[in-house]
């Protein structure tokens, strides 16, 4: 009996300990018993039980310990309350933000997803079911009191979960317009791939740039009206120009950068006719050599066939030869005839007849000599010289020359030379009776060889005036030169970079965002887009498309374009009004309350300050997000956590008992 009483005893007093201990032990336990849903009791008991089993421990059953840790538990939370109370706050807490960290929180992950206010209220309605129904069903001592205590916490949890995400979605709205701005984003943007966009080309975005939002972009012009975001702005600017001489010099590579658009047309003419005079010295060199060998011979049936050859080509090209009107062109095909005529006929034992290069090329020297291409005749002999040119390209394309490989070789090398010069100085608009593609660049290339132009006009001359929108063939144009210059030359380098210059250029100055745009769409895009895959490779052409993304982010997006600025004008001026409003309605009611003159004064100036300061501080902040943060920053879903996690203290434990004090 003695013993039966002295255990019942000290069941029912635990060992109290010094007030500093219990006030801790009071925090603690309340703590412990929010952040393991009611279960760090059953927890402890558990684990002193088996530490009991081993050899030297106290012995004491699993129900005996919880008894002892569930007695003292109550009389520390009765001793100090607040603590414990306090305990529960904290506790309840960290376990909520520990499902937020661990990614269980419905509410905070609908928040870190961008989710609106509704989609984040019913999150939180879930986590705060659910938490207080664990907690429940942690608090019961068997299946049916935590079914029971489960069903009870419930609804008590789902309205502590809804009403916190609720008020943190509120209060976080009201802050982030107050000091952070709007984090809208338009419907189909990425935020963060505009602003890497950006950083490849060395140029800030502001949030509203970013984000093509309105509001946002109505709160930057309000600053902008203040006056506040002109250091950003002047940055920018300084950024775009910088970024546009950073393309460029990607674009030029190893070759020299050029100083302005007309530059690069500077030495195109000279390098162009020095192409001319090289074609022209080495294929007549090569062709004087190879037409004096006399072992380079032509059949003697294609040489017959000359007369009918150039008449014929005088039919295609439509060029009728009267005796009357056009007496040297016929003097010419007589010339031809009688000349061709005395080539010797085969017969006997000579069944075929070849004539030596060199003849055929007499007769040209004697068309040339005899009848010059002047007056009314003109066209129809130059029509006949361009058919025996013909000829003999057809000649040669058909096997009919005979000679040893490497002359014929050295001759086919003169012929391709000289039809290339004569592409380049005598372009058709026919060749071999078909239209010739190249004419309209051949002739551009032309002319300016031949006419003294300046850079600024060559330039006009070959491409026009627009670079969204250049003449007609300019890709051909492109091509042409770029077959002449070479495509590792610095003249060519030079049209590439004037290209780039022009769209994005207006003299030294960078061009406005919005004709940035509209230049390198049309260029890439629209009637350039010919031109710029001869010009750029398909890397550079999807640097350009970044580049003119970035600047259509730079230019406000059209609902966010206040016209007037009224509005952005007269909010200065009514921040002003309400200062002054606030500070009469402080002293006034100072003055009511009963202070004096001097006091109510002071209080009205002391509001006054303090509203001009805080709305000092609010707009240094939005500048602050505006063009430190670009991209808005979902919310972290922690302060939905922290009220619904310190609200849980007025749930009922398992025995009715109000705070969560058990005893």
């Amino acid at each position: 009996m003695f013993d039966d009483a002295a255990a019942n005893s000290a069941i029912a007093q635990p060992p109290q300990g010094s007030d500093g201990v219990r006030t801790a032990r009071s925090f603690a336990g309340g703590m412990a018993d929010l952040a393991t849903f009611g279960l760090a009791d059953e927890a402890a008991a558990g684990i002193g039980t088996v530490g009991g089993m081993l050899p030297g421990g106290h012995g004491k059953g699993y129900n005996e310990l919880l008894e002892e840790i569930r007695a003292q538990s109550a009389a520390d939370a009765e001793a100090h309350p607040y603590m414990h109370v306090a305990g529960q706050v904290a506790g309840g807490v960290g376990n909520a933000a520990g499902m937020v960290k661990g990614g269980m929180s419905m509410a905070a992950n609908a928040a870190q997803a961008g989710k609106g206010w509704l989609v984040r209220m019913l999150g939180g309605a879930a986590d705060g079911g659910l938490s207080a129904a664990a907690y429940g069903a942690g608090s019961g001592e068997d299946a049916r009191d935590r079914v029971w205590n489960a069903a009870r916490n419930l609804p008590y949890g789902v309205a502590l979960g809804a009403g916190g995400e609720g008020i943190a979605t509120g209060a976080g709205k009201l802050y982030g317009r107050v000091f952070r701005g709007s984090d809208d984003v338009a419907r189909g943007i990425n935020p963060a791939a505009n602003v890497s966009y950006a950083e490849q080309f060395g140029i800030p975005l502001s949030r509203a740039q970013a984000t093509r939002s309105v509001p946002q972009s109505n709160i930057e012009n309000q600053l902008r009206s203040q006056g506040a975001m002109s250091s950003f702005d002047q940055t920018q600017r300084e950024a775009v120009g910088q970024s546009v001489g950073g393309v460029q010099s990607r674009i030029a590579g190893a070759q020299p950068v050029i100083s302005g658009q007309a530059s690069a047309y500077d030495s195109i003419p000279g390098a162009l006719r020095g192409k001319r005079d090289a074609l022209k010295a080495a294929s007549q060199d090569a062709y004087e050599a190879s037409v004096n060998n006399p072992n380079v011979l032509v059949s003697g049936d294609a040489v017959k066939s000359i007369p009918s050859f150039i008449r014929g080509k005088l039919d295609a090209d439509q060029i009728l030869i009267d005796p009357m009107y056009h007496q040297g062109a016929s003097r010419a095909m007589s010339f031809i005839d009688d000349y061709i005529g005395r080539m010797p006929k085969p017969g006997g034992d000579v069944h075929s007849v070849q004539a030596q290069l060199r003849w055929v090329e007499n007769l040209r020297a004697g068309l040339r000599k005899n009848f010059p291409p002047i007056g009314q005749d003109a066209p129809a002999l130059k029509a006949i010289s361009s058919a025996i040119d013909d000829w003999t390209d057809d000649v040669f394309d058909r096997g009919l020359v005979s000679a040893s490989d490497d002359v014929l070789q050295e001759l086919k090398n003169a012929r391709s030379k000289w039809s290339e010069y004569k592409g380049m100085t005598e372009p058709r608009a026919k060749v071999g009776g078909r239209l010739n593609p190249q004419y309209e660049a051949q002739a551009r290339v032309r002319n300016i060889m031949e006419k003294d132009l300046s850079p600024k006009e060559v330039g006009q001359y070959l491409w026009g005036t627009s670079v969204a929108s250049p003449k007609n063939a300019s890709f051909m144009t492109a091509n042409e030169l770029r077959r002449h210059l070479g495509a590792d030359s610095p003249q060519w380098s030079g049209i590439r970079q004037s290209f780039w210059l022009r769209a994005t250029r207006a003299g030294d100055d960078a061009m406005q965002p919005h004709q940035i745009v509209k230049n390198l769409d049309g260029l890439l895009e629209g009637n350039g887009k010919g031109v710029a895959h001869v010009l750029y490779s398909p890397d550079e052409r999807d640097m350009m498309r970044k580049f003119a993304a970035v600047m259509r982010n730079l230019s406000p997006a059209r609902e966010g374009i206040n016209g007037s600025n009224t509005a952005n004008r007269l909010m200065p001026m009514l921040n002003k009004y309400a200062t002054g409003i606030l500070t009469a309605l402080a002293s006034g009611g100072g003055f009511a309350g009963g202070l004096g003159p001097l006091e109510s004064m002071g209080l009205g100036a002391v509001t006054g300050a303090a509203a001009r300061g805080l709305g000092s501080v609010a707009r240094t902040a939005r500048v602050g997000a505006a063009t430190r943060v670009p991209v808005p920053v979902n919310p972290s879903g922690l302060g939905g956590a922290t009220l619904r996690g310190g609200g849980m203290p007025i749930l009922q434990n398992q025995r009715g008992e109000q705070l969560l004090i058990k005893p």
